[in-house]
């Protein structure tokens, strides 16, 4: 009966760890938790959280499961992790460099919600698009390199760059935002075109 609900049991895990990824980004940050300890884990725990989306939508369609309550809470599960993960890491990395691409890809969300809301009050909805997807993958790998990057330093494992962000940090956070708008665009277009 468990394996039943498992793309959903996956789905609702997304949401639950969206705040603690957050979370332990903001208290890494603040010092009050140690960036040693704090980051691997939230790096481990963003990761796991990425992998379930690409996990839960193979077995819903795999095992004829998509509901409706999957259809709704996965793109709200997405946009929750991406709102925790990237907040969390403008906190850890208050640099324009790193703030403002992660701006653009909230701002996505927001926008594409939004759409989203309006297409279901004209009693249609939008589908996940192709671009929406790989949307989610940029945006997932650039946070997750992030991450990566930044606990890397915390151990000791390579040395302190000169800023706080890599070059490595701020290429894949604004190819995610240039991803994140192109999914936007193909997203209001299909919009503007249903009669």
């Amino acid at each position: 009966m468990l394996i039943q609900h498992l793309p959903n049991i996956l789905t609702l895990f997304r949401v639950i760890a969206a705040p603690a990824v957050g979370l332990l980004l903001v208290l890494s940050a603040t010092g009050a938790l140690n960036a040693e300890q704090g980051l691997p884990v939230a790096l481990a725990l963003f990761a796991m959280a990425c992998l379930s989306d690409v996990f839960d939508g193979i077995l819903a369609r795999r095992m004829g499961q998509e509901t409706l309550l999957g259809a709704v809470l996965d793109p709200v599960a997405d946009k929750l992790l991406m709102l925790f993960a990237g907040l969390g890491l403008a906190v850890l990395v208050p640099e324009v460099s790193v703030v403002a691409p992660i701006a653009l890809m909230l701002s996505r969300d927001l926008l594409v919600g939004g759409l989203r809301e309006a297409a279901l009050t004209q009693n249609w909805r939008m589908e996940v698009r192709g671009l929406g997807k790989f949307k989610t993958v940029a945006q997932c790998l650039a946070i997750a390199i992030a991450l990566a990057d930044i606990s890397f330093v915390a151990l000791g494992l390579r040395p302190a760059p000169t800023t706080l962000a890599s070059a490595l940090v701020v290429i894949a956070l604004w190819l995610a935002a240039a991803a994140s708008w192109f999914s936007a665009a193909d997203y209001l277009r299909v919009f503007l075109r249903k009669p």
